[in-house]
């Protein structure tokens, strides 16, 4: 019965042709886009003909060089089924020293065009594959790149099939050293790893005809798309330069009319700007308009408002296309030795943060939107106003992220460490990368400084630096767009700022400082700022300790020196090196150290951005073990602290005077905890030792902190580590799920090392391979989702420990999807996972009862999927 049950719905799928998502989601509302994450540059515009649709879904995928696999009749049916973002493996938490495969890499994807889209102009667009890659469909080569770190993309109008006929896309991605195309170096001798996959977001686009065309293929210089630039901006008052490309693809022409609108968040017109042009047969024509608008919120750091540019394509009375530009109306100037000024006023913070590596804990680089979305959260929640990138551009979702949370930030050229001068190529893919590192990033309001010389590269000519500069301003060709590099070569290149810069009269940046000279040397690479948070809290001590002479010195700069970034802000994996980089604020599970709450305490407390946590903070830096130290150190934005141990107050402090110009050094109460003193307990279990602190601001309690000392290990706690960020049932979002070791009182063990285990009930799967040990009292599980949404339950177990649950939900993608349900259903599994016996502890791997488990919860999904379906069908009857 069952068996008929389903072949019911499979009837229903097939003949309705509820594969294809131009027949599923056609409703305007299932097309608005996630508000936080532009796709492919832009958000969309409910009723435009233009439809952007998520392509990540339903691929297949083999690691390893295969004979023909572009072939449309080639035989897949073996490989792994896989969405996007995607990385070639789930590696351990360290993956440094080369550990990560190279070399080639398949995918593979069937996939519908209905009838309904006969007429449109169709695109394929890739936010990044890493390495060389070549691209398929229906057995043809559409397009070659070469770089692992900037977007590309293809017209397949002529080459997919409309209809009820599949079409099929075959992709290669080599991830292997070349030295033909930047970074160039070899991974053996790199700072960072060569990831691999097609790690980030794919789409389709279907246009009309007459269309506002893609940066990524326009042959227009300083042009393609819509390319917004702020020329002035005072007040709420600001002036806006707007170009936009259009196409005209039909064999006629065509009056156009372009409409150009600035928008509030709310959708609130501010201003309307439009032109007309008769444009030719198989031409484009770029559109320029200059447009004044009063009463704007404009944006700056600590007050990130955004707007919206609306642009509408409307020929002969109709609307042929409409896209948005989130777009934070600003203005920068480097103004010498007056500093930054942004929107005509001095910013009269030093730029104070971190660098910032891609790469993350079991997936390589393979991190969806939300990922780099949290990391921007966290950095700015730790005190970070500008994150410097390295070394190379991010991801369209990070860039979203500092627009949004009011982070400045950086944009560079891949590169590091390397000039290939025998191979003209590679200097021919430095000039393209340059133009298109700014046609990718050029609307993002928080980006101030473009990094288009290769980094710590002094061998690279002087004329090769010049060239890049002046593509970069060619390409941006408006105020506010500022070049940079170390300071030697930026002055063989004619750069318009420094990296580490001594000229009086140049603005200039510490791009990164707080790691390199505590460095026992380039082959071992021990020092006191590379920590693991398993090394317990002398060591964490020791490295805010050192982080903050750094700090300090960078709050001591003159206003020409702009400021740095420490390296580095978050751990990552290197591929010269076994062990990963360990200076970093958050460990590569995004756990803050003690580091982290030191830079957060310098945030002013009367500090106040949108959806970041900010205000008076006070926390201890001492665990209460045996271990701890007898002085305890409290971090604090506060003018006074004072702190109580059960209840008596044992002293006031201020902060300490030895720390320079840090502008809340930390707080410290000299011979504190005592462990000793706790000694005669007996088997007293309802013991408990408070250690409380109050931050004190004019006489005010503003903030507080406490920690009781830690009892036996008695449980696990788990918690979601989202920042708000809702799970995305796409086949590939993710969040972590901390398990904390706790005792009685639910204080975290920190010096417990269990090994955890752990279960999922539901849409949803665990990435990492079981089990993990913890370290300092926790550990991470990675939940990933399914494609079908709903309430995902997760378990851990721990041998003699009480199990903890935690329940999330993760919703539907607000974005329509391509992909072939037969192909995806009948792919591959290959999912490796411990299975827990909840009585003994004990483990057991891919058993009968996972294997019906896994069965009966994939025929849930499948169930799900058709009565979702089913109930979008009958709508459309109804309408």
């Amino acid at each position: 019965m069952f068996k008929y049950f389903i072949a019911f719905f499979v009837f229903l799928y097939f003949f309705c042709d509820v594969k294809t998502s131009y027949s599923q989601n056609t409703k305007d509302t299932l097309l608005k886009q996630n508000e936080h994450f532009s796709n492919a540059g832009y958000f969309s515009v409910e009723n435009s003909p233009r439809k952007t649709l998520n392509f990540n879904i339903g691929w297949r995928f083999f690691k390893g060089s295969v004979e023909g696999a572009y072939k449309e009749d080639f035989d897949d049916n073996s490989w792994e089924g896989v969405n996007l973002p995607h990385g070639l493996e789930i590696l351990g938490d360290n993956a440094s020293g080369g550990r990560n495969y190279q070399g080639e890499a398949w995918y593979r994807k069937k996939f519908k065009i209905s009838d309904s889209a006969r007429n449109a102009r169709l695109f394929i667009y890739f936010e990044g594959i890493m390495g060389k890659s070549k691209v398929w469909i229906n057995g043809k080569e559409i397009v070659s790149h070469y770089g692992g770190y900037l977007p590309f993309a293809a017209d397949i109008t002529d080459v997919v099939r409309r209809g009820n006929n599949d079409n099929t896309i075959a992709v290669l991605a080599d991830n292997s050293d070349d030295t033909s195309y930047p970074p160039g170096k070899q991974q053996s001798g790199l700072d960072f790893s060569y990831f691999g996959g097609i790690y980030r977001d794919v789409y389709l686009i279907s246009t009309p005809s007459v269309y506002i065309t893609l940066p990524q293929l326009s042959k227009t210089v300083a042009s393609g798309g819509v390319f917004a630039a702020t020329l002035s901006a005072k007040g709420n008052k600001a002036d806006i330069a707007v170009k936009t490309e259009i196409c005209n693809s039909e064999a006629e022409p065509k009056r156009t009319k372009l409409v150009t609108t600035i928008e509030d968040t709310d959708g609130n017109t501010l201003e309307q700007v439009s032109q007309s042009k008769v444009i030719k047969p198989a031409e484009t024509y770029s559109f320029n308009q200059r447009i004044n608008v009063s009463g704007i919120k404009l944006w700056h750091p600590n007050n990130p408002n955004l707007n919206f540019i609306k642009t509408e394509v409307w020929v002969d009375g109709i609307m042929v296309d409409a896209i948005k530009t989130r777009f934070g109306v600003r203005s920068v100037k480097m103004n010498g030795p007056k500093g930054l000024y942004i929107n005509g006023e001095p910013f009269n913070e030093k730029l104070i943060g971190a660098n910032r590596h891609q790469d993350y804990v079991y997936v390589g680089n393979a991190l969806p939107n939300s990922g780099q979305w949290r990391d921007v959260k966290k950095l700015r929640e730790a005190g970070c106003n500008i994150i410097r990138v390295a070394h190379y551009p991010m991801d369209d979702a990070f860039y979203d992220a500092c627009d949004e949370f009011g982070v400045l930030t950086t944009s560079a050229n891949p590169g590091w460490h390397f000039f290939n001068f025998k191979n003209e190529l590679f200097e021919k893919r430095l000039y393209e990368d340059t133009r298109n590192l700014v046609r990718k990033n050029r609307n993002h309001c928080s980006i101030i400084m473009w990094e288009t010389a290769l980094n710590e590269t002094p061998q690279q000519p002087g004329n090769v630096m010049h060239n890049m500069h002046l593509a970069a301003h060619e390409e941006y060709p408006y105020p506010g767009f500022y070049t940079v590099t170390d300071i030697q070569e930026a002055k063989k290149g004619g750069f318009d700022i420094y990296y580490h810069g001594d000229d009086e009269n140049v603005n200039s940046f510490i791009r990164e400082c707080g790691d390199g000279n505590e460095v026992d040397n380039w082959y071992s690479q021990n020092a006191v700022t590379r920590v693991k948070r398993a090394w317990g809290e002398k060591a964490l001590l020791d490295q805010a300790e050192n982080i903050s002479k750094t700090f300090s010195n960078l709050y001591g700069l003159p206003p020409v020196k702009l400021g740095g970034a420490l390296w580095a802000g978050i751990e990552h994996y290197r591929g010269y090196h076994p062990d990963p980089f360990l200076g970093g604020l958050m460990d590569v599970y995004r756990i803050p150290k003690y580091s982290y709450y030191l830079l957060k305490s310098q945030i002013s407390p009367d500090m106040k951005i949108k959806n970041i946590e900010t205000g008076p903070m006070v926390r201890i830096m001492n665990e209460l073990t045996q271990l701890s130290s007898e002085d305890i150190y409290v971090y604090s934005n506060c003018d006074e602290v004072r702190l109580s141990v059960n209840g008596k107050v044992v002293g006031v402090q201020k902060p300490e005077k030895t720390y320079g110009d840090l502008p809340h050094p930390p707080f410290i109460f000299r011979n504190a905890f005592n462990f000793m003193s706790l000694k005669g307990i007996g088997r007293n279990r309802a013991f408990n030792y408070e250690v409380k602190v109050e931050g004190i601001i004019d006489g005010q309690v503003v903030a507080e902190h406490a920690k009781l000392y830690p009892l036996r290990s008695l449980a696990l706690k788990l918690e979601v580590d989202d920042e708000n960020m809702e799970l995305v049932a796409d086949g590939s979002d993710f969040v972590p799920i901390r398990a904390y070791v706790v005792d009685d009182n639910g204080t975290v063990k920190v010096l417990s090392s269990e090994e955890i285990y752990f279960e999922i009930e539901g849409p949803g799967s665990i990435i990492n391979p079981m089990p993990v040990k913890s370290e300092f009292g926790v550990v991470t599980a990675l939940v990933r989702s399914d494609i079908v949404s709903g309430e995902i339950k997760v378990k851990a177990y721990s041998n003699g420990l009480k199990g903890a649950e935690i329940i999330l939900h993760s919703r539907p993608m607000k974005t329509a999807a391509v992909y072939n349900k037969d192909y995806l259903n009948l792919s591959k599994k290959n999912v490796k996972m411990n299975v827990v016996n909840i009585d003994s502890g004990n483990t057991s791997q891919n058993t009968d009862a996972k294997k019906y488990k896994d069965e009966i919860k994939h025929l849930h999904q499948q169930i799900v999927g058709y009565e979702q379906e089913l109930m979008e069908l009958r709508s459309k009857v109804k309408e």
